[in-house]
């Protein structure tokens, strides 16, 4: 949960656009919550984060160096 949404606002958001929700963990931090592998795979390319945290999870999902 993030200090500039309220909870409703946040799952509705979270629900309509998974892509944000994805940035808000990564960049926010996760929480505890787990991501689900294959939806980061899905979305990956289109996550704007951080280059190192992009490299960091492509080496986590395909061993994939940087």
């Amino acid at each position: 949960m993030a200090w500039d949404y309220t909870k409703t606002e946040y799952d509705k958001q979270a629900k309509a656009d998974p892509i944000w929700r994805f940035e808000r963990l990564i960049n926010y931090g996760l929480n505890g919550t787990k991501l689900n592998a294959d939806e980061l795979k899905k979305y990956l390319p289109q996550l704007r984060i951080p280059q190192n945290r992009r490299a960091f999870l492509e080496l986590l999902l395909w061993n994939k160096p940087f």
